[in-house]
C-alpha cells in the first residue's frame, strides 16, 4: 500500500513538488520514544507532505488524523500538507474532521484504484 501510495501522492495533483520523498522514522521529544511517519515530502524548508497509510479492514478514525496531525507538528514548515491514505475508508468522524482542514486529504484504495485505471485507460 505504501509503495502505490507514494505513487498517488507523488501523481495526484499534489501540492509539493518533491525534492525527497520517503519514510520518516525518529524521536517525539514530547514522548521520548521512537515514531515513524509512513511518508514525508519535503520541498523545501517551508512545504512538506505527510501521510499515513493503513491496510486494514476498519475504516480509519479520527485518532489516525491527530496522530499524524502531532507527527506533522514535529517538524518546523510553514506550509504542510497532511494525506490519509486507507484501505477501507474512513470513518464519518475522520471524515467530518477532514472536512474542517484545507490541508489534508482522504484517500481510499478505491480511490486509488480508479485513478490508476483511468491512467492506463489515458
Amino acid at each position: 500500500m505504501q509503495a502505490v501510495s507514494l505513487d498517488v501522492a507523488a501523481k495526484r495533483e499534489s501540492p509539493v513538488e518533491f525534492k525527497e520523498l520517503g519514510r520518516w522514522w525518529g524521536t517525539d521529544p514530547s514522548t521520548r520514544s521512537q515514531t515513524e511517519i509512513d511518508i514525508m515530502g519535503e520541498q523545501d524548508k517551508n512545504t512538506a507532505l505527510f501521510a499515513e497509510c493503513k491496510w486494514t479492514n476498519e475504516k480509519v478514525d479520527v485518532g489516525v488524523l491527530k496522530t499524524l496531525v502531532k507527527r506533522s507538528q514535529l517538524f518546523h514548515y510553514d506550509n504542510v500538507h497532511l494525506y490519509l491514505f486507507a484501505k477501507s475508508g474512513f470513518t464519518k468522524s475522520c471524515v467530518e474532521m477532514a472536512e474542517d482542514r484545507k490541508d489534508l486529504a482522504l484517500v481510499s484504495y478505491q480511490e486509488i484504484l480508479k485513478k490508476m485505471v483511468e491512467s492506463s485507460a489515458s
